[in-house]
């Protein structure tokens, strides 16, 4: 093992910077951060790893970079003393987690034993944190990571629920995993696409904690998430129904007697903001933020364009009339567009739904699917296009949204005597 100090230079004030560590063991190599000492370029002297002169700020600093040569030599006796398989992250990691409990004024002797008794929990946060610094550099967007959090937090439940809490992650198994399953499935009642997302996610916070050092060994690394065969819901609208919820009067509903005359105005706007998803597919996160541009061309044509935020993907559209004349009743402005949280309007959907007479639970999917089986099967547009439309990654998340039906193979499917006259 060797710890090597070297000047690192300031990006702002000249002949300026900070000394800082890097730590190589077994050829292997592994930054430890910065000791947070300020220098000038002359006053380092990098041959023999310390600050020239023999003033008393020179021999403080000297003594400060011995003091942590000290604290990196017990670091690693201590790891190995205690039989474990060293690598430069490994240690790396352990020394970040004794300044760590420095900083915040708490013990760190014995911390070189925590990393037989992590529980999934503890690793889980860790990982967190890390996603949370990848983010900030734009390699993950929000939405995952609050999907990620979401998951460790159910994850957390299933602990607590069974009193496992410190349990060590290096003795979770497959029987470990199967238990997990049937909680999510009975206890939460998850679909079984849900609970595949939240075992691979265990799997994952498992294979980047063996990266970084914090287990010695994965016991899940063999284990394979099984995928749930199960046919994806695509109910959405046709079009006659669609037509039906544009045109329906809820003043009539309230002329009988049937609903309060106060409840016409939140019923219309909900409405309004349910159909008018129908003919752009947004997401409820997306048509709330309402960081989306509608434009008019040249033709007097509204195009509709905006960046999904779970995927960061660009979507855009041409509004069809009905949208159109929806975002004109709302003078235009995106700003006066109705919005509610998803819970209230997947709330008040139910009871527009029974009032229209739809056989089914309206939901904020509902309308992101109806717009897909329109563009599919109705309008005929291309699978790969109605994907951009939609703003995912690629197609094979299509089949969540849509299928293609027997109408539209029916026209598209041309007759052979159509085909003998091209010939």
């Amino acid at each position: 093992m060797a710890l090597l100090f070297w000047f690192r230079k300031s990006e702002t004030i000249p002949d300026a910077g900070q000394i800082q560590m890097r730590l190589t063991y077994n050829a292997e190599r592994a930054e430890l951060g910065s000791t947070h000492i300020d220098c000038k370029k002359s006053q380092w002297d990098q041959p023999n790893q310390c600050f020239k002169g023999k003033s008393v700020w020179a021999q403080e600093q000297n003594a400060k970079l011995a003091k942590l040569t000290k604290r990196v030599d017990a670091l690693v006796e201590n790891l190995e003393r205690d039989g474990h398989e060293l690598t430069a992250a490994l240690i790396k990691n352990f020394f970040a987690l004794q300044h760590r409990a420095a900083k915040a004024g708490g013990p760190t002797a014995g911390i070189v034993h925590r990393r037989t008794i992590f529980p999934f929990n503890e690793l889980a946060q860790l990982h967190q944190e890390s996603q949370s610094k990848r983010h900030k550099l734009g390699k993950i967007t929000q939405a995952t990571l609050d999907i990620q959090a979401n998951y460790a937090a159910n994850i957390a439940d299933y602990f607590a629920h069974h009193r496992r809490d410190k349990l060590p992650a290096t003795s979770l198994n497959d029987d470990f995993m199967e238990h997990l399953e049937m909680h999510l499935a009975d206890v939460e009642e998850f679909g079984g696409g849900h609970i595949e997302k939240h075992l691979k996610f265990v799997k994952q916070v498992m294979k980047w904690s063996l990266a970084k050092g914090y287990i010695s060994k994965n016991p899940l690394a063999e284990y394979v998430v099984e995928a749930y065969d199960e046919q994806p819901d695509i109910t959405h609208l046709s079009i006659d129904e669609l037509q039906r919820l544009i045109d329906f009067d809820f003043q009539a509903l309230a002329d009988e007697g049937r609903i309060s005359a106060l409840s016409v105005p939140a019923l219309k706007e909900e409405r309004d903001a349910f159909a008018f998803n129908c003919f752009t597919g947004m997401h409820h996160c997306d048509y709330t933020s309402k960081t989306y541009t509608i434009e008019i061309d040249e033709a007097g044509d509204h195009w509709l364009t905006g960046k999904r935020r779970k995927t960061g993907k660009e979507f855009f559209m041409k509004l069809l009339e009905p949208a159109v004349a929806i975002f004109q009743r709302y003078g235009s402005d995106l700003a006066n567009l109705p919005v509610k949280s998803n819970q209230k309007r997947n709330d008040t959907l139910k009871f527009i739904a029974l009032y229209v007479e739809l056989p089914y639970n309206l939901s904020t999917k509902i309308a992101r699917k109806t717009f897909a089986d329109l563009a599919l099967n109705e309008m005929l547009i291309a699978a790969d296009d109605v994907a951009t439309m939609l703003g995912l990654t690629s197609t094979k998340r299509l089949k969540h949204y849509v299928r293609p039906r027997r109408q539209r193979l029916s026209k598209l499917l041309v007759s052979w005597q159509q085909l003998s006259k091209v010939a």
